[in-house]
Order: structure tokens, then sequence, then C-alpha cells
């Protein structure tokens, strides 16, 4: 891997907080653990449930949602116990397979071979504003695109009081090598959580990097290494690293995803830059902890990282 000083990564540090279908339902007024994601529902949704849904800029006091505002993430109507949208016909990854046609002489030869498709189903189940989330190998990844645009009408997304609402949907899969021929298959789920207790997305008082941003900045540009794999592939983009901060300070559960607006223009990138950034979180010391209610409090925090080629 080569060593990449500050000047040739730019690194965005602001207080994040993420909120997932995976992780607890919560507001500021009120905590409440989240249900299960059952199998079914996982397979479904791909690896939504792993993606970040909305930052929170505390230098700016702002909130900006990443996803189109008029459109209702999955992973909020799953949070809210409504029913998420679905494929009418079967399984979508046996439509993806039974269509796709990958240009040959392309070996697997990536540490990471995922795919992530994004697409707003419609209130009355048409497909739009698809682009790619994440990506490995050019080629592969247009033509899931290609396929993908070719989906009929889906069941569109309801809220738990009934009401049809358009939905953000992200399909995640992994390319696989089988008896020489490539398949798609769904992403693995998300491991469970590890840290045990109440987690908050939002607190009075947010977790710190001892220091502060400044040596938080430092620490990054110490202990970055820009793989030599995405160096090769001329690969910049977007990195949240989520994790837990524990009352005591405590790092645990990082887990590093690509970030890509949705339009047509976006390049997408190998999640190989996400474990970029959850190794070097994974390296850090242990923070201030957060508070609420003059309490010390775990927080789930989430960081930022744009990586830049020099």
């Amino acid at each position: 891997m080569k060593k990449i000083n500050l000047k040739n990564i730019t690194t965005l540090l602001c207080i994040v907080v993420i909120v997932t279908a995976c992780s607890r339902n919560t507001s500021k007024e009120q905590q409440k653990p989240a249900s299960k994601i059952h199998n079914e529902e996982q397979n479904l949704t791909s690896n939504a449930e792993t993606l970040p849904d909305s930052v929170h800029i505390a230098d700016t006091g702002t909130m900006s949602d990443v996803s189109r505002q008029e459109a209702v993430k999955d992973v909020h109507i799953f949070r809210e116990g409504g029913t998420l949208p679905e494929y009418p016909s079967g399984d979508v990854w046996q439509y993806m397979n039974d269509n796709v046609r990958f240009p040959a002489g392309i070996t697997l030869n990536r540490s990471d071979n995922s795919v992530i498709v994004h697409f707003i189903v419609e209130k009355d189940g048409s497909l739009n504003s698809f682009s790619l989330y994440a990506g490995s190998y050019p080629a592969l990844d247009a033509e899931v695109l290609r396929v993908a645009k070719t989906m009929t009408k889906w069941r569109p997304g309801k809220r738990a009081n009934g009401e049809i609402v358009a939905t953000t949907y992200l399909l995640g899969g992994v390319y696989q090598s089988e008896n020489g021929k490539l398949k798609l298959y769904p992403l693995p789920a998300r491991e469970p959580e590890q840290y045990q207790g109440e987690v908050f997305d939002f607190a009075d008082k947010h977790p710190q990097f001892p220091g502060g941003v400044s040596a938080m900045r430092k620490f990054i540009s110490d202990n970055m290494q820009y793989p030599a794999e995405s160096i090769k592939y001329k690969e910049e983009g977007n990195v949240v690293v989520q994790f837990i901060v524990s009352p005591t300070g405590e790092i645990s559960d990082v887990f590093g995803v690509v970030r890509c607006r949705f339009n047509e223009q976006c390049s997408s990138t190998s999640l190989v830059l996400a474990k970029e950034a959850e190794r070097i979180v994974g390296l850090m010391p242990n923070w201030i902890p957060g508070e609420n209610k003059g309490k010390k409090v775990a927080v789930r925090y989430a960081l930022p990282i744009k990586f830049k080629l020099p």
C-alpha cells in the first residue's frame, strides 16, 4: 500500500449521526430498540439496512438528507413497521442472472466484488432515478445497471398506516464465478452489532476524538494507506465510517460504506476504500464519550472521509 499524506486526501471531519434499519429506532425524545430483520427481508433489501440514511452536521446545525427529499428510504419504512417495496415476479436475483450478458474475458481478481444499484420505486410501482452506488468492475457494473433498468413495476412501499409512498431502494449483490460463468448473489447480511446496551443516535453532547478535530485530522493523515488496488484502478470516492462510542470511550462495530449521490453522473467506487477507512478508525484511541442529560452514554457516530488520488 502507498502512504498518502494530508495533501493527497481531503478528510471531511464533521459530527454525523446515522439512522439505519439495523440500528435501534431512536429520536431526540425517545430511544427504542428496533426489531431484528428477518432473513426474508434481508434477502429482499440486500444490504440496504447497512447503508447510511441521513447525516447531521453539528458544525452548521443543519440536517442534510443525501437521498431524494420526496422519496422515503426503505430503512425508514422498515423502522416504522411498514411494508418494503417488493419485486413481484419471484426472485429478483434470478431475473438479473437470466438477463445479464457479461462481457467475456473478465476475471474476478479484486478483493471486493460487490455492486450496489440505487433506484426509486414510485407510488405506482414504476422505477426510476437509477445509479450505481458502489461497484468493482466497470463493465460488469454497467451491465447490472442496464438490466436493473429493464425490471417491470414493483409493489410500492407503504408506511405503517397503509400510505403508499415513493421509496428509495438499494439493491446490493456480489459477483461470483460458478462453473466458469459469472453470477450475481445477494450481498451477505451485515453482522449484528457487538455492543450490548442502549445506543443513542442523538445525544445532548456528541463524542469527541481526544484533542479535537485537528488531532483527528492528523491521526487519519498519519495512518492513511491508500490501497494499492484502488490506485491501480484509479478509484476515488467518499466513505462514511459508522461506529459506536461506548460510555467509556471505546470504539466498536466499525462499518464503512461508499457514499455516492444518486444520479447518473456519479461514478461507482469499490468498497475497498471503505475497508481502509474501517482499518483507520479501528486504530483510533478511546474517544471522549457522549453525554445525554448529564450521563455518559453510548452514541452512534459516523465519520465521512473523502479519498482523493494525488
